[in-house]
């Protein structure tokens, strides 16, 4: 089969599909919607995808978890600490950081997060029953909730069964109760008691053009290198007395081709050829993937996934331009603008499954990371300043003792109390004076 009829039959398995507005064609894929199956092909298989959606998870995982108070210090209590340290050794099979990598990964991928909790038979799923937790992918995951009535009439979570799909066997329904659900919220609610309600939207497929742009990019891109066709023509420039010398003998055409196949790019192939025949060559260069502005393609659908998933471009080799000092700030405005906030919102809600967050929660903290490294520094410049200034004031009088602790406390110096003074202990000294006494007499 040729060039062309390679890329007919191509063509032949594109399906036009529509999705959020806008048409793309869709090589050997349904036409109903982008789904779970679409979303797991585009991480699987699309580099453009797979590498920024790593990226986030891997920047993910770096977090500390820590537990404060209200007053957003650090504080440690039982069900806190067991919390952290079932995060930390989630399962039998994975660490906390490859854990957070992968259940990182399925968010971005599905918009949708499912957490089952391994508790003993009959106990509730509090900390201390807890034996493991486990990231369920989203595409062999079903929720389904009582729809009869709209879903604002419903002053708590109403009863809900999520089903996980098994191999050769029925599903396997398990009650919410086991269950932490986190999704991107849905952009489309088709009615009040759409069934759909809980399962969330990923952002991939707002992306389900760009996506199949750059997979058709590719494909063709392939075509061409492996059966690349005429690159153009060799013809025969040689004139007589009445114009053209006419055509090329085929038996010449064939000396010619077995020829040119010394010539190339490959190892062993000249580059270069030396012949006394008056031929001349012209460029074809519609089979050129630049001409084609199949690299452009790609790399513009690139730049939207990247803006789509809030990973900046300096973050990757392909962005132009790119220097030591702009990738460091680059890297800083991912973690300040990306990471931290979609962090802290899966820390807090995982806290809110198993302790009272009135009381105390899990934050997540990155501080410790080199990143930040010239911050912390001029914080804590900062904040000596401003702790000799207000010593300063005291020694002078100008602030009393306890408006010297309430600043300090502003700084996230103590508590605002004042320290309490320890009692003096006299009894030894009391022994000691009864013993002499009791000598002298």
């Amino acid at each position: 089969m040729g060039l062309v009829d390679r890329v007919i039959a191509t063509w032949n398995n594109l399906t036009v599909r529509k999705y959020a507005g806008s048409y793309f064609y869709a090589i050997n894929g349904k036409t109903d919607t982008f789904d779970e199956v679409d979303c797991l092909k585009a991480y699987r298989e699309i580099p453009e995808v797979n590498a920024p959606i790593n990226l986030k998870s891997k920047a993910f995982s770096n977090l500390k978890l820590k537990e404060v108070d209200k007053d957003g210090q650090e504080i440690k209590t039982p069900e806190g600490q067991a919390l952290i340290k079932r995060l930390q050794e989630p399962n039998w099979f994975q660490q906390g950081k490859e854990f957070l990598i992968h259940t990182k990964v399925l968010r971005e991928t599905f918009g949708n997060e499912y957490i089952y909790k391994t508790t003993p038979i009959g106990f509730d799923p509090k900390i201390d029953r807890v034996k493991a937790l486990y990231s369920i992918p989203a595409n062999i995951v079903k929720s389904k909730y009582d729809n009869s009535v709209p879903f604002f009439y419903h002053a708590e979570r109403p009863e809900v069964i999520y089903k996980i799909k098994q191999d050769n066997k029925p599903d396997l329904e398990i009650d919410s109760k086991y269950v932490i659900h986190f999704n991107d919220n849905r952009s489309v609610i088709e009615n009040a008691t759409d069934k759909n309600l809980l399962n969330g939207e990923s952002k991939l497929s707002a992306l389900a053009c760009v996506i199949n742009n750059i997979r058709m990019a590719y494909e063709s891109r392939g075509i061409i290198l492996k059966y690349r066709g005429a690159n153009g023509a060799w013809t025969n420039a040689g004139k007589d007395g009445i114009g053209t010398a006419g055509f090329i003998d085929p038996d010449e055409v064939d000396k010619f081709q077995r020829a040119f196949k010394k010539y190339g790019t490959m190892k062993g192939q000249h580059q270069t050829i030396v012949t006394s025949m008056p031929l001349v060559w012209n460029q074809a260069g519609v089979n050129n993937p630049k001409n084609l502005g199949l690299y452009e393609e790609t790399l513009e659908g690139f730049n939207k996934i990247i803006d789509s998933l809030g990973v900046p471009p300096e973050m990757f080799v392909r962005a132009q331009g790119s220097t030591y000092e702009n990738q460091k700030q680059a890297e800083k405005g991912f973690y300040i603008r990306t990471i931290i906030p979609e962090a802290n919102e899966w820390a807090m809600g995982i806290a809110s499954e198993f302790i009272d967050t009135s009381k105390s929660s899990i934050i997540a903290d990155y501080f410790h990371l080199p990143v930040f490294d010239e911050d912390l520094k001029m914080l804590s410049d900062s904040k000596m300043a401003k702790v000799n200034y207000l010593s300063k004031l005291l020694q002078d009088q100008q602030i009393t003792n306890e408006e010297y602790r309430q600043e300090l406390q502003k700084i996230g110096i103590g508590d605002g109390k004042e320290i309490e003074k320890e009692e003096e202990d006299n009894s030894t000294d009391s022994t000691e004076i009864e013993t002499e006494d009791e000598t002298e007499d």
